[in-house]
C-alpha cells in the first residue's frame, strides 16, 4: 500500500512558468534514494527536493557537479534528435 501524500511540501513554480518534465529513466534503487532523502529533508516532493539540491550545490560550489563517465554502472542509450 503506498504511503500518504499528505503534508508533502510541493514545488511551487512563479505564475506563467512552464514546467520541464523529461522522460526520467531511473533505476528503482535510485528512485527510492532520492524519495527517502526527499521525505528525510522535510517531507519534499521530488521535484521540489531536486530544485533544493540543485540551490544547494550552487551556492556551495557555483555549480552543480560535473559528473564522469566512471561513476556509471549501466548502458546509456542515445536518443536520437527528433
Amino acid at each position: 500500500m503506498a504511503g500518504s501524500n499528505a503534508g508533502v511540501k510541493r514545488n511551487r513554480l512563479p505564475r506563467g512558468q512552464k514546467t520541464v518534465r523529461p522522460g526520467l529513466a531511473l533505476a528503482p534503487d535510485t528512485a527510492d534514494a532520492y524519495e527517502r532523502a526527499a521525505r528525510a529533508s522535510g517531507d519534499l516532493s521530488f521535484s521540489l527536493y531536486l530544485e533544493k539540491l540543485r540551490r544547494q550545490f550552487e551556492a556551495e560550489r557555483g555549480a552543480l557537479p560535473i559528473l564522469g563517465t566512471a561513476l556509471i554502472d549501466h548502458q546509456e542509450a542515445a536518443e536520437p534528435a527528433a
